[in-house]
């Protein structure tokens, strides 16, 4: 296994996420030699546990995370993740943040990607784009810290995170149920986001291919 491609199920205000039906698209389509992918759940102590265990079992050498922004006007491109919680922000299951730190690690990691190749990418598919210094501070930017502050203990040498909107087709959907929906937003086509990770992860997979050593011979010789 040499990538993991990850999204996000729903969560309050967002009873549809793109990301984790990209997901659940991925895993119904013809399977792409050396990519495994993973819902994780919206959850404060939960999400980095399930991307950990898939991490741990599959040694993948590549993950790339997807996740819902419903404010962003097209696909955005996830620079770094900060050591910060919005406190007092629930998750999928009712839960809130323990502290407004992540971790005792630094203010920031920057992510690990080829970002020419994948800009590259994202105009051969026809998809608008944009650079991010700022994932947030929920989910998405907690679960993209701890992946980089562990990134090195498990052989993982690309990580990163893309931000996408709505898609078309959840427009509707969203009207009629109780999405915490912007005045003025923009959605994306799912055939395209789905056309442009599955050629992202075997592109991965086939550029950086191959796993290191099992994983806990890695953690014992660090």
């Amino acid at each position: 296994m040499t990538t993991v491609i990850a999204g996000f199920a729903p969560f309050p205000g967002a009873p549809f996420n793109p990301s984790g039906q990209l997901v659940e698209a991925l895993q119904k389509a013809p399977p792409i030699d050396g990519v495994r992918s993973v819902v994780l759940p919206v959850a404060w102590e939960q999400s980095w546990t399930v991307l950990k265990s898939v991490i741990e079992e599959h040694r993948p050498r590549n993950v790339l995370l997807f996740g819902l922004h419903m404010k962003t006007e097209r696909v955005r491109l996830e620079l770094c993740a900060r050591n910060k919680r919005e406190l007092g922000r629930e998750d999928r299951v009712g839960a809130f943040p323990s502290g407004p730190s992540i971790l005792d690690g630094p203010e920031r990691y920057d992510s690990h990607l080829p970002w020419a190749q994948i800009a590259a990418l994202l105009r051969q598919e026809g998809l608008d784009f944009e650079w991010s210094t700022n994932a947030g501070a929920y989910l998405c930017n907690d679960t993209l810290y701890r992946l980089a502050h562990h990134a090195r203990d498990y052989g993982i040498e690309h990580y990163g995170f893309i931000h996408v909107p709505v898609t078309d087709e959840m427009v509707e959907d969203l009207l009629k149920g109780p999405a915490d929906l912007p005045a003025v937003f923009n959605s994306i086509s799912a055939a395209a986001l789905f056309q442009f990770a599955r050629v992202l992860g075997d592109w991965l997979s086939r550029t950086f291919p191959g796993t290191g050593p099992a994983v806990e011979d890695r953690v014992a010789s660090a």
